[in-house]
């Protein structure tokens, strides 16, 4: 059983449409937040992955468009993608990222979007950050996001870290783990292709991946919708 790990997708339908096209035949589709948020398309994003039933938790972009909570804490291109992003939205669409939960369980994994500690807000960006959520998992492996960069943790108390593992390698999760698969629509460690990884569950095992997609489109529906020009910009350049 192969499970397809997702992660801030960003509103971007084509990166999305890319992942999907890209993927072997899967299991399941876990979606670790920021649905929406910066790109051109929110509405057919969300009704994509709700068709191939994923399963989705909240990330802090899903509940500042349905919410308008955290919309303080945004910088100013952030917080007027948002708020665009709710306008365009149906109430109906909106109550669905607005019942999102901040953390899921699946066998031996929990999903959220930052961490356990701070499920919306906290970036996992070191060793430490990893090893207190590990701590207070009900399960032995954990999937988050948030930071636009694919990484696994591994290990307990002293984590280890590999950042931008190489394409297609497979890595064994060992017996504690925690895998961000980077952003699918926002990627920002230098690589503008669109990032996902693919979970074993039962050989406890990931491979991550990326796949190119239609940016110069994407950049093009960004400025038609009137978002702002950065977040169009900055896909050319994985930042």
């Amino acid at each position: 059983m192969i499970v397809a790990l997702l992660s801030d997708i960003h509103g971007n339908l084509m990166a999305l449409e890319a992942v999907l096209g890209a993927l072997p035949p899967v299991e399941g589709l876990w979606v670790t937040g920021d649905t929406v948020g910066y790109g051109p398309d929110p509405s057919d994003v969300l009704a994509l992955l709700r068709e191939r039933g994923a399963l989705m938790v909240a990330g802090n972009h899903d509940r500042a468009v349905a919410t308008g909570a955290g919309l303080a804490l945004f910088n100013r291109h952030a917080a007027d993608a948002a708020r665009l992003h709710a306008e365009w939205l149906s109430a109906e669409e909106r109550d669905v990222l607005a019942s999102l939960p901040e953390t899921a369980v699946r066998g031996a994994f929990t999903l959220c979007h930052g961490s356990l500690r701070d499920p919306l807000w906290e970036y996992m960006q070191t060793p430490g950050a990893a090893a207190a959520s590990l701590a207070i998992a009900d399960t032995a492996h954990g999937c988050c996001g948030h930071t636009h960069v694919p990484a696994l943790f591994r290990g307990g108390s002293e984590a280890t870290v590999l950042v931008r593992p190489a394409d297609g390698t497979v890595w064994d999760l060992e017996e504690r783990a925690f895998v961000n698969p980077g952003s699918v629509g926002q990627p920002r460690d230098g690589d503008p292709r669109a990032s996902y990884a693919l979970i074993d569950p039962e050989r406890a095992s990931v491979s991550f991946h990326r796949v190119t997609y239609a940016v110069a489109e994407t950049q093009r529906r960004i400025r038609a919708q009137k978002l702002p020009a950065i977040l169009a910009d900055r896909l050319a350049h994985g930042l």
